[in-house]
């Protein structure tokens, strides 16, 4: 059962999206069926989301929710490892927090697959070398997990075999590239008002060929990352 953790410690990355948008993706229904989305970050975003979809009577049918933040270690660690056992794969969005955040260390022990949503700036490559980076190098002495950056707010039109060449040329060698990226597109900063899902937010526009023609790439875009992930974990 694969535990994905997307983790980074700079904000504006696209972290959160890219876990609520993979959690939700026809693509992890068919390969896991139930999963557990899992907000580590006090921010609470997700939850805020999750509220929206209650008080719109949205339900989920395949994803389950949730929130586990203000918990020291120990209790962390036992909640994590419950749900765990109960679903079939779990997805982590985890808070942005310096190289002591211990958020960022369980994920990455616990993690299969650990994914760096990253945009190709001079800010993002310095954040990773002096935040993530050290953080990293401490959990391969005790888990042997994957890392991939996902190269994100990418323009629509950039060549995404460019975009994986570049970060595969300036990152360290334990570090891989997703072929597949988030471009930069406004449907994914406003699709989840009144709580809904990439697919909902594509349905509720479809009166509007503008909206919808736009919403039905994103849809594209997020169903190619997750299809890459879930590949990811039968290599």
């Amino acid at each position: 059962m694969p535990i994905f953790s997307f983790v980074q410690t700079k904000g504006g990355t696209g972290k959160t999206t890219l876990s609520q948008g993979v959690a939700c993706s026809k693509t992890f229904a068919k390969a896991f069926g139930k999963v557990a989305l899992v907000e580590i970050d006090p921010q609470g975003t997700l939850a805020d989301w999750i509220g929206e979809r209650i008080a719109n009577k949205r339900a989920l049918k395949n994803v389950a929710f949730h929130q586990l933040v203000g918990l020291d270690l120990g209790v962390l660690t036992s909640k994590l490892e419950k749900i765990v056992e109960e679903n079939t794969a779990v997805i982590l969005d985890v808070p942005g927090e310096s190289v002591g955040g211990f958020a960022t260390k369980l994920a990455l022990n616990l993690s299969d697959l650990v994914f760096i949503p990253m945009r190709t700036s001079t800010n993002d490559e310095a954040s990773f070398g002096r935040n993530l980076w050290p953080v990293i190098q401490e959990s391969l002495r005790e888990n042997k997990a994957a890392f991939h950056i996902v190269p994100t707010f990418i323009h629509p039109q950039t060549n995404t075999k460019n975009i994986q060449e570049y970060f595969r040329g300036i990152m360290p060698e334990q570090i891989d590239c997703l072929g597949s990226v988030l471009p930069f597109r406004s449907v994914f900063e406003n699709f989840s008002r009144e709580g809904m899902t990439l697919a909902e937010y594509s349905a509720s526009v479809k009166g509007n060929n503008r909206l919808h023609a736009q919403a039905k790439k994103a849809e594209i875009d997020m169903e190619t990352i997750a299809q890459e992930i879930v590949k990811l974990t039968k290599e």
